[in-house]
């Protein structure tokens, strides 16, 4: 299996974790805490504000967590991968003639709202035989999951030559639950992305909130610490900042033995019986309608032998494992599934597909002044004014500025959207 960095496994990575150092020793030298926070370390010393010296640590950080990704450049975002987001779009809209975004349905609500914030409007492909067609000549942008919430693995390396061969459109891709792809050499950046939103937090030991802006590209280098500027907070949290620091050691060191154990999960539990979707090296998709349970009805069984799942649905039952998951933990994950009898297998339920008529841009619709809450049977011709994702997996249903129709009432009804706010501007 592929190592990080490529490296042979009995080789030593001399990695410098420079932001967790300082902290350290700041610790150790009990300083007179005459700065913020207002808890002056008293029950979390770690947590400072930029204090002398704490400043150009993170850069050092910064320019380490690159060369483990491959990447130009890499900066550190503390509120997860709709941050890194965020700025990716900033960078495009800067460097760009273009005003739209080749997008795929899927994604994340935090993309939407980024184009509302910086006035993007979106042509939507639903798979990625439809790409090339939906590129046109004010594209400024391609933007793709990497890793979806059931795991299902994009073809990244496809996408790029794509965009690469229509006028070198910048690629960018949402891996938030692909971080640790690096360690696989599968990383989006190897691929051929631009850039790349990774969540630490999701598959690597980082704490919740701590993510990564990826670039590859000239075109976004120079002013990207402005870009996450724009949105991110001026008061970072250094307990972030250090668990991704620490993070860097722990991609250095290369281990893959997590893949293995989930690998082996996966093919004890088809022996067994169960039905699983095909999804990516850290997570294990069940099938839990054929199983003879909803996926919710799945996630409630295994909750009574102690695991708690990453995420259910009426269909599947989703579970996340990391890089640090040994094998103790798959035994007992293992344990607690084989405990569920199967039951008669229920009927799969088949979500449709919206492809709904547009009547404004995403960010008239979110910043319209005329809107109203209705009652989600009653807004059948209404303009949809709000991002509606249940979250997990925050994926919009319906995007601000569509027409909401009878289908799309019905699949909001199914998710248990039962009021949506709605906009009166004239339809296109």
């Amino acid at each position: 299996m592929t190592k990080a960095l490529n490296q042979d496994a009995s080789c030593k990575v001399e990695i410098k974790t420079p932001i967790h150092d300082f902290l350290v020793n700041y610790h150790k030298q009990s300083a007179i805490r005459c700065h913020m926070p207002g808890h002056k370390g008293r029950e979390v010393p770690h947590d400072i504000t930029e204090i002398a010296g704490a400043v150009s640590i993170i850069a050092e950080s910064e320019r380490t967590a690159a060369k483990l990704f491959n990447a130009k450049k890499t900066l550190y975002s503390c509120s997860g991968s709709t941050l890194a987001i965020q700025a990716m779009l900033a960078l495009v809209k800067t460097a760009s003639q273009g005003s739209r975004i080749a997008a795929y349905r899927g994604v994340h609500r935090s993309f939407v709202s980024a184009c509302a914030l910086l006035d993007f409007d979106v042509d939507w492909f639903y798979n990625e035989d439809e790409l090339i067609s939906t590129i046109n000549a004010d594209t400024a942008a391609v933007f793709m999951n990497s890793i979806d919430y059931y795991g299902k693995l994009y073809d990244i390396k496809k996408t790029a030559q794509i965009c690469k061969a229509s006028n070198n459109i910048p690629l960018l891709v949402d891996n938030a639950h692909g971080a640790y792809l690096t360690l696989l050499g599968k990383h989006p950046i190897t691929l051929g992305a631009a850039m790349t939103a990774d969540s630490a937090h999701k598959t690597l030991p980082a704490l919740t909130g701590a993510a990564y802006l990826q670039i590859n590209d000239e075109r976004f280098t120079h002013n990207a610490e402005a870009a996450i500027a724009l949105f991110g907070t001026s008061s970072p949290s250094y307990l972030i900042l250090e668990s991704l620091d620490l993070c860097n050691k722990h991609l250095a060191e290369g281990n893959t033995q997590a893949f293995e154990l989930v690998a082996e999960l996966k093919q004890s539990l088809t022996d067994a019986g169960f039905s699983l979707r095909e999804s990516d090296p850290l997570r294990i998709t069940i099938n839990a309608r054929e199983y003879g349970y909803s996926g919710a009805d799945f996630a409630e069984e295994l909750r009574k032998n102690n695991l708690e799942c990453e995420y259910a649905d009426e269909n599947c039952t989703v579970l996340l494992f990391s890089t640090i998951t040994d094998k103790a933990q798959t035994n007992a994950a293992e344990a607690a599934l084989k405990r569920i009898k199967p039951k008669k297998p229920l009927e799969i339920i088949n979500y449709p597909i919206l492809k709904l008529q547009k009547a404004t841009s995403i960010r008239e619709a979110v910043f319209a002044r005329k809107c109203a809450v209705l009652e989600t049977k009653k807004a059948i011709g209404k303009v949809c004014a709000e991002i509606c994702a249940p979250c997990p997996p925050c994926v919009p249903l319906v995007m601000p500025g569509e027409i909401i129709n009878t289908e799309a009432v019905e699949l909001l009804k199914s998710f248990g959207v039962d009021r949506i706010k709605i906009t009166e501007v004239e339809k296109k």
